[in-house]
């Protein structure tokens, strides 16, 4: 075979499962679109307000000081919640600034700090339990700026003994400061308002760490936190579901962060795509045999957890696409065959659909020019750089935890 029937090989073999992948893509945004309406569920009203212990984990983040003053005007009864800062910070006037809250409001907020970084974020809220009352436990990450009635409407569904996770939709106040920013926002809009709402109707939706809460009881039967998981709300949220248990998506927002330079991006997304797949090989047993998931369930699972294969395809078609293209190969991307040209768009063409259905629900269809040029930038490289997670999680040679910085620490004055 000459250098251009190979690429040629190669690139048409990358091709069918991307359009797999684009086909699959369209399919949810029409399921999302066309059958996900009206599944308001009623929730029977408690007897008594049950006690809440909202958990702060935060490392040398000062910012944490807005959002622990945000969870004190919750307008849930203050005698039915508390607030835990979980506090791994070596900084120490950071210590300090979150340590106050705990003398000005003894009883009210807990402030409690390690030495070590065992476990970073899911060791530091382990170490929380030891003095956290709560039957439903609620976490923020420090950028996180909650409303006061957060607390009422996401208790709201534990009315019903059988929910042990109930997640709420992520905002964005900085997704316009660069590119960067806004295609971090967009694919988290995507998950968020095409994924979740479908995960919520076939009882699979996954907490998402942060703005969410869980259960207590069923938390502990979990077994807790999984220390040795980079993404332990997954690997929580899977073994909840596994147990039976039901999972709550609400689509109300709170603002939060996004990253806004490449490295914190890339680092994020490579935490999450590796963390994920891992969850998938390590309990591949559970998620396609054992008892306790439906079919429906198995299949979302196998999407979130190891969706990003199609990363490194993504990558090859590209690369032998492009490689073709310089060595001559005539029927590869050939400027001349529009209509070619614009099949091929249109077959891969599933997570642009995707994103405009999104931001058609989240009335920002002005923005798509933005969607159009960070897919084709930024999404490019960050399927070089989730090539490189999945493959290290195909072959389990690991990779650190990484806390995202928040621009917030810089950017607004802690009074």
């Amino acid at each position: 075979m000459t250098p251009e029937e190979i690429t040629l090989f190669v690139y048409n073999v990358a091709l069918l499962p991307v359009i797999f992948f684009s086909v699959l893509f369209i399919v949810l945004s029409f399921i999302n679109l066309f059958m996900v309406k009206n599944n308001t569920r009623r929730y029977p009203k408690f007897g008594s307000l049950p006690f809440i212990s909202v958990q702060i984990p935060t490392y040398n983040d000062p910012i944490a000081v807005r959002c622990v003053k945000q969870c004190m005007d919750f307008d849930y009864p203050k005698d039915r919640f508390e607030i835990i800062i979980a506090d791994d910070s070596t900084n120490l006037e950071t210590q300090k600034l979150l340590k106050q809250f705990e003398d000005k409001n003894p009883g009210f907020i807990k402030y409690i700090h390690r030495e070590n970084r065992e476990g970073f974020k899911p060791g530091a809220l382990k170490n929380a339990m030891k003095i956290t009352r709560g039957d439903i436990l609620v976490i923020f990450d420090a950028d996180w700026i909650p409303r006061n009635d957060f607390l009422r409407k996401i208790v709201s569904p534990f009315s019903d003994p059988d929910v042990a996770i109930v997640q709420s939709r992520q905002g964005f106040y900085n997704k316009g400061s660069n590119l960067i920013t806004r295609f971090a926002a967009y694919l988290l809009m995507i998950y968020h308002t095409i994924i979740l709402p479908i995960n919520n109707r076939i009882n699979c939706v996954f907490f998402c760490g942060t703005a969410g809460a869980i259960r207590r009881s069923a938390f502990e039967r979990a077994g807790g936190w999984n220390l040795n998981s980079i993404t332990e709300d997954s690997d929580l949220s899977l073994k909840l579901l596994s147990l039976g248990y039901k999972s709550v998506y609400l689509p109300f927002e709170t603002p939060s962060e996004v990253p806004d330079t490449f490295e914190s991006f890339l680092r994020q997304q490579m935490r999450w795509c590796y963390g994920n797949a891992r969850i998938f090989f390590d309990n591949a047993s559970m998620i396609l045999f054992r008892r306790g998931l439906s079919l429906r369930q198995r299949l979302m699972v196998i999407y979130v957890t190891v969706g990003n294969i199609a990363a490194p395809i993504v990558l090859v078609m590209t690369l032998f696409g492009f490689a073709g293209w310089f060595l001559g190969e005539p029927t590869l991307f050939n400027m001349m065959d529009f209509v070619d040209l614009l099949s091929r768009f249109a077959f891969t063409a599933g997570f642009l659909v995707m994103g405009i259905i999104a931001l058609h629900k989240q009335r920002l269809l002005k923005e798509f020019g933005y969607l159009l040029l960070s897919s084709f930038t930024m999404g490019l490289i960050l399927a070089v750089a989730n090539t490189v997670a999945f493959t290290r999680a195909v072959f389990n040679k690991g990779l650190h935890w990484y806390c995202t910085p928040k621009i917030a620490n810089e950017s607004i004055m802690i009074k």
